[in-house]
């Protein structure tokens, strides 16, 4: 085969979809809050828009923990056990995977800390551009809240509208995790580079080397569980070919071979 093939696409396909539909119904939800603030002087259309206010918030606590709770973890399952069948060549499940993994390593231990190498330099470069995107988003809901608190006329009811969108929320705690699972990546990263680096020089320790690969594995799947965090396909795709072309740089540098093609 030639092509890259992740037979775990059409299971997040489905994601993409609810994590879509768990954002709009965030913001819909905010605009209606604030439209039923607006609202004093229409008890009718108040009325209707309160109602509405409380169909989507039990929406959107319904989609969201669906997702965080069940579909998001059980994805994530399933690409731990594609990650071990191609570090191991063992098939512990029969869906298949080209150019997923891409080195030349035979199974064992060390072809497992490359594939995470690879997955952290990927997820790391995906998780930074989400937190540049989402860092805009929290300055602006900040300091439109600061704002409102420096206006001395600004009614109270709309300053704790701002206030549970942006503390009261998940929000803010979504945005914290997405910068925890970037920084993981991050360290993961590095810490799996050194040991490659070290790798075959004198009086390195092949069980140190082994039991790091192993902590690092751990790390990287205990941060993807932690966070939650669903990384976005759109920034991937569009990120793709310049990290493929990093990675081959680092395969070389590191002296681990690539080829064409990758199966697992």
């Amino acid at each position: 085969m030639s092509d890259r093939i992740d037979s775990l696409d059409r299971h997040y396909k489905p994601i993409n979809k609810i994590d879509l539909l768990s954002k709009v119904l965030f913001w819909i939800n905010v605009v209606l809050t604030v439209a039923v603030y607006f609202l004093d002087n229409y008890d009718w259309a108040k009325s209707v828009l309160t109602g509405l206010v409380i169909i989507t918030t039990l929406l959107y606590f319904a989609v969201d923990n669906y997702l965080g709770i069940s579909l998001i973890p059980s994805v994530e399952e399933k690409r731990r056990t594609h990650t071990l069948t191609n570090s191991f060549g063992v098939p512990l499940d029969n869906e298949r995977t080209n150019k997923y993994y891409n080195n030349t390593l035979e199974p064992s231990l060390l072809k497992l800390g490359a594939n995470i190498l690879e997955s952290s330099l990927f997820a790391s470069r995906v998780t930074s551009e989400m937190a540049k995107q989402e860092r805009w988003k929290m300055l602006l809901l900040g300091l439109v809240w600061v704002v409102s608190l420096m206006i001395r006329n600004t009614d109270i009811e709309f300053i704790s509208i701002i206030a549970q969108t942006l503390f009261a929320s998940t929000l803010l705690s979504a945005y914290f995790k997405l910068e925890f699972l970037r920084k993981k990546n991050e360290d993961i990263y590095n810490c799996l580079y050194n040991i490659f680096l070290q790798r075959g020089q004198d009086g390195t320790n092949e069980k140190s080397i082994s039991a790091r690969i192993i902590d690092c594995f751990v790390r990287y799947e205990s941060a993807k569980a932690y966070s939650g965090v669903k990384q976005s396909t759109k920034i991937f795709s569009k990120i793709k070919p310049e990290v493929d072309e990093e990675w081959e740089q680092i395969k070389h540098n590191l002296k681990i071979e690539g080829r064409d093609t990758e199966e697992g």
